[in-house]
C-alpha cells in the first residue's frame, strides 16, 4: 500500500465486513468500505490478487516490512490482563478453517487443511504451556470433547471481528494454526505463528521451506504424507519441547 501511495493514489479499501476495523490501521489506507456499501468515487479499480502483479513483486523483493498491521493497544492490555493468570506461555490455537460447504472445491481443501482438536492432545498436554482458543465456527465445540483439564481458554464469544482477534493474538507469545486467515493475520501483526500446512500446501507457502519471505516470524509444518497430521504434530510438540526449556533457568 505504501507504494501504491507513493505514485500518489488515494487508496480505499473495499472488504469483507469483519475485516474494515483492523485494515483500517494499515499505513496508507485512506478510507475502508463494507461490500455492499457504495464506494466513494474513484477513478481505478484493483482487484487485490492483481496488485503484485502491478508493482512488479518478485520472489526477491516481497515486502516483509513487518508489522504492518496493528491491534487497538487497550484491547491487547485487556487481553493480557485476562490471560494474565494462565501459567506459561499462552499459544493461540486454530485446528479447522471455514468448510465452506456451499463451494465443492474449497471444501475439499478445507477437509485436507483442517484437522480434529483431538488429534492436537499432545500438544495440550505438554507443560510449560497455556492454550488459547482462536478458533471460530462449528468446529469451537470440539473444547467440550475434551477432558477439562487440557480444554483450551475460550473466549472467542466475545471476539466480533478480525480487529478484535488481532488484540487477542498480540497478547499471546505465539499462534499456532492449520492454514487459515489467522496465519495471515499473526504474520502480518508480526508475531510468532507455526503454520500446520497440509501435504498438498497453498502456493503461498512456496515449496521446499519451513520459512515464509511474507512473515519472517512464520514457521512452517508441512505434511510428509497425505492426511499424515501424528507426525507433523510429533514435531510440534518436540518445538514446543525446545521453548519450554529455553525457558527453563540453567543451575
Amino acid at each position: 500500500m505504501g507504494r501504491l501511495c507513493c505514485c500518489g493514489a488515494r487508496v480505499v479499501l473495499e472488504m469483507h465486513p469483519p475485516l474494515t476495523r483492523l485494515l483500517a490501521t494499515l499505513p496508507g489506507v485512506a478510507q475502508t468500505v463494507a461490500m455492499g456499501s457504495p464506494p466513494p468515487p474513484h477513478d481505478y479499480h484493483l482487484p487485490m490478487m492483481s496488485v503484485p502483479g502491478l508493482l512488479g513483486t518478485r520472489l526477491d523483493t516481497i515486502p516483509a516490512d513487518i508489522p504492518y498491521l496493528s491491534a487497538d493497544p487497550a484491547a491487547v492490555e485487556m487481553w493480557r490482563d485476562r490471560l494474565s493468570a494462565l501459567p506459561g506461555r499462552k499459544v493461540g490455537l486454530v485446528w479447522a478453517g471455514n468448510p465452506r460447504a456451499n463451494d465443492p472445491a474449497a471444501h475439499l481443501v478445507d477437509r485436507r487443511r483442517s484437522l480434529a482438536l483431538a488429534r492436537l492432545r499432545p500438544l495440550l498436554e505438554r507443560p510449560g504451556f497455556s492454550f488459547v482458543s482462536l478458533q471460530k465456527g462449528a468446529p469451537a465445540a470440539q473444547i467440550g470433547d475434551l477432558p477439562p483439564t487440557l480444554r483450551p481458554f475460550d473466549a472467542m464469544g466475545e471476539v466480533r471481528d478480525f480487529a478484535d482477534t488481532a488484540a487477542l493474538c498480540a497478547a499471546l507469545d505465539l499462534v499456532i494454526t492449520v492454514d487459515t486467515s489467522v496465519a495471515h493475520l499473526a504474520g502480518a501483526l508480526g508475531r510468532p505463528v507455526w503454520i500446520l500446512s497440509r501435504h498438498d500446501g497453498c502456493w503461498r507457502w512456496l515449496l521446499d521451506r519451513d520459512d515464509s519471505p511474507w512473515y519472517p516470524t512464520a514457521r512452517l509444518f508441512r505434511q510428509r504424507a497425505r492426511g499424515d497430521w501424528d507426525e507433523m504434530v510429533a514435531r510440534v510438540v518436540k518445538a514446543l519441547e525446545s521453548l519450554r526449556l529455553r525457558d527453563t533457568p540453567s543451575r
